[in-house]
């Protein structure tokens, strides 16, 4: 199994009102246009597309739609028009916010069927920095607050920013969830004290073509995004703080 790592699907021109603003936020949205290419080439791969909710036999590919923008609906109809579902995973603090989803909404996206999942309350920079009583009130509160929301508490989460630590891992399965995503571009499968799943990092400039070739698990694209990501984590381990200046400057010139 794959998971794709989508964030919100707006226009260029609205990405600072729908989800997290800035530019480094604006890296990961992709236009609808766009979005429409990635779901048909992923189509013609012929792959099951669902959805993995802790239990159950696993499809081939899922999409997986990380911070609870506002945007999450139109993702959801542009998957229903296929016969598929997403995975969406809220910032619980956010819900009910400007930019974010309502309570309402929420409540609809579970009611079609779609997976709803924990991605922290408030969306630390670097959760893996954080010490175990936030980790505890990070993944216990966004719990709470989505399961009273939906009257059933997630059995999933992701991790904000990919920043993995044992620490993490721990405080996420005494919270109560059975799977939890991270961004380590992998179809590995780690059981540890609950089951920790991979993603691949979809941004707002990725083709089409090679969405579907993550999908198929192709070496070329999959080692690329591979080496990426792991250049980035040392980067991380090494100087956080440098690493967010850099990536600042990055958004700024695209």
């Amino acid at each position: 199994m794959r998971t794709l790592m989508y964030h919100d699907i707006v226009p260029r021109e609205q990405r600072e009102t729908v989800g997290f603003p800035g530019p480094l936020a604006g890296r990961y949205k992709l236009e609808p246009g766009a979005f429409e290419t990635h779901l048909d080439a992923l189509a013609a791969t012929g792959l099951e597309i669902g959805t993995l909710n802790g239990n159950g036999s696993a499809p081939a590919v899922a999409l997986t739609f990380d911070d609870g923008g506002g945007s999450a609906l139109l993702a959801a109809e542009a998957l229903e028009r296929r016969g598929w579902r997403g995975q969406f995973f809220v910032t619980a603090s956010r819900i009910d916010t400007s930019g974010f989803l309502s309570s309402d909404k929420l409540g609809e996206l579970h009611r079609r069927g779609h997976v709803i999942g924990s991605h922290s309350h408030t969306h630390p920079t670097y959760m893996g920095r954080l010490t175990r009583a936030e980790l505890d009130e990070e993944w216990v509160r966004s719990r709470a607050v989505i399961g009273d929301l939906l009257g059933t508490a997630p059995r999933t989460a992701s991790v904000p920013g990919g920043y993995l630590s044992s620490g993490v891992i721990a405080a996420a399965a005494a919270a109560g969830y059975e799977l939890l995503f991270t961004s380590e571009p992998s179809a590995g499968v780690a059981h540890r004290e609950l089951v920790v799943r991979g993603r691949y990092t979809i941004w707002a400039t990725t083709p089409a073509r090679v969405a579907a070739a993550y999908a198929q698990g192709r070496r070329l694209a999959c080692g690329r995004l591979w080496l990426e990501w792991n250049a980035k984590k040392l980067a991380k381990s090494a100087s956080p703080a440098a690493y967010q200046a850099m990536r600042r400057i990055r958004a700024g010139g695209s």
